[in-house]
Parts: structure tokens; sequence; C-alpha cells
């Protein structure tokens, strides 16, 4: 068949998916005012919609039972399934592209550095601040996508006015991450005297970690920590210090190890594209 034909396929099956415009969506009851890009720009501008959801998938290898866009298409339904739920927002197209390096020994696969990745999202979410769209929802389907942590955090505290956030929290509330006891033990215990301990303030807040990225620490500790330095010892740095050392050194020798296995086993050799070793603009 035509590959024409097969593209024009397959967009008029995604577009049956997707809502056209709030008239549709109130008719329907399936959705409530959500945005696409089916939509004409004066439709978008007028339903005054302030949120975007921005999916983000990856096209890599899913074994020899599922398919390359695995991720791409999770993501996409997982965002839609948002977008019904939560209402009056944009839901755009999902990015299909992610780093996925670790996976290029894989006939298929499609990697972008982390570098292209965190100007792609910063460029379509500063396209939507320009347009008044200042809450924005980034949802990633594929792990390897460490570089959206730190772009999000830095969206955030470039412009206070944008809320970028992560499609989730991370991790549980902790109770001690930042200059409290267990970094507050480790001084104690290398060189006591640099502790100003009449001025230890503990602090816990009520929080998940990922809200650093939203609002920066002092919005959430005035004084900076997050913990209870006050419950501090050098006899807790001790074992912390030396906990942390065997740890290190027992991962360090058995990861050699298991390398040196894997080289004889499977020799090595690159799999990053010259392209991506040689660009000196990336």
């Amino acid at each position: 068949m035509n590959n024409l034909l097969e593209v024009n396929k397959m967009v008029k099956n995604e577009k049956a998916k997707m809502p056209y415009s709030s008239e549709e969506a109130e008719q329907s009851g399936a959705y409530r005012n959500v945005m696409t890009v089916y939509n004409t720009f004066r439709e978008l501008e007028n339903s005054k919609v302030d949120t975007a959801i921005l999916p983000i998938g990856s096209i890599e290898q899913h074994g020899p039972h599922l398919p390359l866009g695995t991720d791409w298409i999770i993501v996409q339904e997982i965002a839609k399934r948002l977008a019904e739920k939560l209402g009056n927002c944009y839901l755009l197209p999902a990015i299909p592209y992610s780093n996925s390096q670790e996976h290029l020994g894989f006939c298929g696969t499609i990697s972008i550095r982390p570098s292209t990745l965190a100007k792609m999202i910063r460029d379509i979410v500063l396209s939507l601040y320009l347009h008044n769209i200042k809450k924005i929802i980034i949802i990633s389907s594929h792990g390897g996508n460490w570089i959206i942590k730190p772009t999000i955090r830095e969206l955030n505290l470039e412009y206070p006015d944008l809320k970028v956030i992560h499609g989730g929290p991370m991790g549980e509330k902790p109770l001690d991450i930042h200059a409290g006891s267990s970094e507050t033990s480790c001084i104690l215990h290398i060189d006591e005297e640099l502790v100003k301990k009449d001025k230890i303030v503990d602090c816990t807040p009520d929080l998940t970690q990922e809200y650093i990225d939203y609002v920066g620490m002092k919005a959430i500790s005035k004084h900076g920590p997050w913990g209870l330095a006050s419950q501090a010892s050098k006899e807790k740095g001790e074992r912390l210090l030396k906990k942390r050392v065997d740890g290190i050194f027992q991962y360090v020798k058995e990861t050699f190890r298991k390398l040196e296995e894997l080289e004889r086993a499977c020799s090595r050799k690159s799999i990053i594209p010259k392209p991506f070793i040689s660009d000196e603009n990336g």
C-alpha cells in the first residue's frame, strides 16, 4: 500500500481518538474542555485553558515481544486519560524520542542526547508560557530521561510564575536529605569544631523531594536544612561513614569484576554514532 495512504490512515485513526473542541467535549461528556493539536488556534485561545500536558516516550527496543514504540504508546494513553480526568487543559502530542543510548545496540532504537531533550522541553514550555499557559505537567514513560528533573527545576527557578511539575511524586516524604542528622553527624565525626551547635535548626517539610524542583529550597526551609540535625552525633557519623565506604568498596569491586566477566562473554564496541561524539556544538 502507498506509504502516504498509510500515513493518512494513521492520522485519521489518531484524530478519531482525540477531542476536537469544547463543543464536542460537552456533547460527548467524555472530555471536559480538552484542547489538542486538532483544535484551531482560535479555539485554544478562546478556551482559556491554563494547563498543558507534555508526554515524553521513547523509540527503543522492548524485547522480541513488544513494539519499539512501547513507551510512546503507553505515555500517550496515560496522558489522554489524565487529560480526560483533569479537563480544562491542552493535551500535546507525545514526544516520541528520548535519551536511549543504552539501547542503541538494538536495531530500530532512536536516541537523542540529554542536552537535546532538555532544549526541546525548554522551548516547548516557553512557547506555552508565551501564550499564558503556565501550568505544565511533564510525564515521561522512559526511565533514562534523568535530564528532565534539572530541566524542570531550572525553568521553575528562572520563571517564578511558571509551574512545571513532574507526572507524580518522587518517592516518599523524606525526613533527612540535607544538612540534617546524617550530614551533621558525619561532620561532627570528621571535625567537630566545624559544627556550630548553637545554630542547629530542625526542619522536616511535609512534602516529597521534587518540590525542591518547583520552588527551590528556601521556600521550603527558611534556614536551609531538611532533616533533624539536633539528633546528630559523632558516633552516628562514624557508623554512617564506615557504612558508606564499605558499600562503595564492595560495589566497586563487584562492578569491575562483573564488567570484566561481561567483556569476556561479549566484546564491547561503541554503540554511539559518531555524530554524537564529534559534534562539538552538542
